[in-house]
């Protein structure tokens, strides 16, 4: 039976801010190219359920307790990864349907996808005490950063005595904590590990793979200078 509507009360409109996006990321030309692939979604000119060469779709639920807040998230979150993008494309999270979605370039490098993929989906949770979409998307980075890269794990790859990261050192930090390396170096700035000149000369290294097996962490027993001559020696044959 229909519950009978109270008197002065109007009906909800639940559609009247149903389809919309919620966060871009990128640049001018990301952000266009968002909003013509969500047009062009809740148009009907293309349609990303089922999955299949469009994009990969998944849930969020890992990632939504990965991160640990009870934020008002909408229902089932899904996450899409679309192939065969503008390489311009970062992605952007949206309302479509009742339902909240991550849209991101497959294409990306994996910890960039990673680290978009994050932001955006706790965007969505964030987005009702945010109006304005810079405070939304500082926020949002907060959120990542103190689950991402905790303080004692960003700390045990700088000292105030280091003035140089090879590239593949550099590599493998972001590797550890499956972000850009440029974000790991803002979270240490941040958290005053490293220094203004450190993260400007840091900010310059370009991460990339070694191709000589080696250990990240040094064990208790192991002397930390001849692993500073080992990672450095190696960093300056590259």
């Amino acid at each position: 039976m229909a519950r009978k509507q109270i008197k002065n009360q109007l009906p909800l409109d639940f559609s009247v801010r149903g389809n919309r996006i919620i966060l871009h990321l990128g640049q001018v030309e990301s952000q266009k190219f968002a909003n013509q692939l969500f047009d062009g979604l809740v148009n009907g000119d293309w349609v990303i359920e089922p999955a299949g060469e469009v994009a990969d779709v998944s849930y969020a639920q890992d990632i939504v307790h990965q991160i640990g807040h009870k934020l008002p998230y909408p229902e089932g979150i899904k996450i899409a990864q679309l192939h065969n993008i503008d390489t311009t494309f970062k992605g952007f999270a949206c309302m479509y349907h009742q339902k909240g979605w991550v849209f991101v370039n497959a294409a990306s490098e994996i910890n960039e996808r990673n680290y978009h993929i994050h932001l955006l989906t706790v965007s969505l949770g964030l987005h009702s005490m945010y109006a304005s979409p810079a405070s939304l998307a500082n926020r949002s980075e907060q959120l990542i950063f103190d689950a991402l890269l905790p303080y004692k794990d960003v700390e045990s790859f700088f000292r105030e005595d280091i003035l140089k990261i090879p590239s593949f050192l550099a590599s493998d930090i972001a590797n550890f904590f499956k972000v850009p390396f440029p974000m790991v170096l803002k979270r240490a700035m941040q958290l005053r590990i490293i220094t203004d000149e450190q993260y400007r000369t840091f900010m310059t290294v370009k991460p990339a793979a070694s191709t000589k097996p080696r250990e990240l962490f040094i064990s208790q027993e192991g002397n930390i200078d001849d692993l500073e001559a080992q990672l450095f020696s190696e960093g300056l044959e590259d």
